[in-house]
């Protein structure tokens, strides 16, 4: 095989911006500002962590997809609220009906009061649940494969049979050096930019930077961002859902099919970690925070393959192209679409709606060139990242079967789950016209 093209050498001595600084703290310290920030801006007003008082128009205003109704709320607030907390019934996988019990008793305990007024918290909780699977995910996968050498050959395995397959598919099969994969040949061209000095050389830059910086913040305030501005609750909560259970497929997949990505893969394969060699990785990519061998899929494609979607959806870019292609005859149908548009879920000006039919296209274009570009995934890796995720939107509900647990730890917690504001704003506005 013939290697070609720049070596990790060639990049670490000519690429001049390779000792630029980077604090391995700022992708952690933003992500703190983040939440810190949704906290704040999706906080009750005119609620009262100490007394636990709701004014009448605060009730007013909870979207219809709340988890519980003011009415609920006023039950477990009122004096002889301990009559009306009736265990609840729960359907778990469409086929048995459980009793849970009803943590709304529990409504005005301190802790309780301080998520009505910051239910972003709750948030937060869900995503520590992921992270903690993550975890469970790395010593499972370890210990299955028979240890750290065992599993890193077998990842090495991986990776190069998807590289063969691309091969053979592209019609490259019968070539032998590396110019087969076309993840090489992004990354050859990028490093040319390197060595010429070029603007090629300074996108690369950006892209490390985007590979190491954009991944969870950029999860982080997009789930901040849709909290705050969804239409309604249940719409927040499709998305929400769906991109938990994906995290949750993508994990079985990690553990079951560990591969290794290009950068790890034997020098004769010519790829270059141009994150690591310009010294561009945030704490959260090092030891023991990441599992190297989970290229397959690609979660940093497929996240933002999610967050694309939820924009371009809210763009109503879809409605006004499905309103284009219905015929002018169809009357209902236009009116029917028509309705949609100008009740509007979301009403947002013309601008708005550009900027986030353009941001939906760009940021999954930009993360995809940044994992190739900088040899963390195979072009397979990003397509499966996408399928995981279409495959968790339409199985996101099979998360509701976790509310039976959900129900007992709020209960042994004593503590009652807080009405979440998404949606208030809009159903706010409504109500002032």
């Amino acid at each position: 095989m013939e290697q070609g093209g720049a070596s990790v050498q060639d990049f670490q001595h000519k690429a001049e911006w390779k000792q630029q600084v980077w604090s391995r703290w700022m992708e952690p310290t933003v992500i703190i500002v983040i939440l810190i920030t949704a906290m704040y801006s999706t906080r009750r007003k005119n609620y009262s962590v100490f007394n636990g008082d709701r004014p009448e128009s605060d009730r007013a205003l909870l979207s219809p997809g709340s988890q519980r109704s003011s009415r609920e709320w006023e039950r477990s607030s009122s004096p002889a609220a301990g009559l009306e907390h009736r265990p609840k019934r729960r359907r778990v996988f469409g086929i048995w009906t459980v009793q849970t019990p009803n943590s709304s008793r529990f409504a005005g305990n301190f802790h309780s009061r301080i998520l009505q007024k910051l239910p972003f918290l709750l948030e937060m909780f869900y995503w520590v649940i992921a992270v903690i699977v993550y975890r469970l995910v790395i010593w499972v996968t370890g210990r299955w494969f028979g240890g750290s050498q065992g599993l890193w050959d077998i990842a090495q395995s991986h990776g190069m049979s998807i590289l063969d397959f691309e091969s053979k598919i592209s019609g490259m099969g019968s070539v032998t050096d590396n110019t087969r994969w076309v993840e090489w040949r992004i990354q050859q061209w990028f490093l040319a930019g390197v060595e010429a000095g070029n603007w090629r050389g300074t996108m690369l830059t950006v892209l490390n930077r985007v590979y190491a910086l954009i991944h969870i913040p950029g999860s982080a305030a997009f789930i901040a961002y849709y909290y705050a501005t969804s239409p309604t609750q249940r719409r927040f909560c499709i998305a929400r859902r769906s991109m938990s259970l994906s995290n949750f497929v993508a994990f079985f997949v990690f553990t079951i099919y560990p591969c290794m990505p290009p950068r790890l893969l034997p020098h004769e394969y010519g790829f270059v970690d141009t994150v690591e060699a310009e010294d561009a990785a945030s704490v959260w990519m090092k030891g023991d925070f990441v599992n190297a061998l989970a290229a397959m899929p690609s979660m940093h494609f497929g996240y933002a393959f999610a967050i694309g979607s939820v924009f371009v959806y809210e763009s109503g870019f879809l409605r006004q192209l499905h309103l284009l292609q219905t015929d002018e005859d169809d009357v209902e149908a236009r009116e029917l679409l028509k309705e949609k548009e100008e009740s509007g879920d979301a009403p947002r000006s013309p601008h708005a709606r550009i900027i986030l039919l353009c941001v939906g296209f760009a940021y999954p274009a930009l993360i995809l060139l940044a994992i190739i570009a900088t040899a963390n995934h195979y072009l397979l890796d990003a397509l499966a990242g996408a399928l995981v995720v279409i495959f968790s939107f339409f199985c996101n509900r099979f998360l509701l079967n976790c509310l039976v647990l959900e129900d007992w730890l709020l209960w042994a917690l004593r503590l009652e789950k807080p009405v979440p504001t998404t949606g208030v704003r809009q159903h706010s506005r409504k109500a002032t016209r």
